[in-house]
């Protein structure tokens, strides 16, 4: 199974931004994930709207499930 990290964010406005790190280490730490989140509030260049309070983040494991097509 794969290890996917999601990052939640608000914007000036309420909105949530989220985004998804594909093949992330389930092992890392959450003060690590905290200043990773931190990090991208600080380069406003990523966003558009720009983020602007943390909401959460979480592990997602992800199961791929081949479909044979006819």
């Amino acid at each position: 199974m794969a290890i996917s990290l999601k990052l939640k964010f608000k914007d000036a406005d309420a909105r949530t931004i989220s985004n998804t790190f594909n093949y992330a280490k389930a092992t890392a730490a959450p003060a690590d994930v905290k200043a990773l989140m931190e990090g991208m509030i600080a380069n406003k260049a990523i966003y558009s709207p720009e983020p602007t309070a943390i909401v959460g983040a979480s592990f997602m494991e992800t199961t791929e499930t081949p479909i044979t097509l006819p």
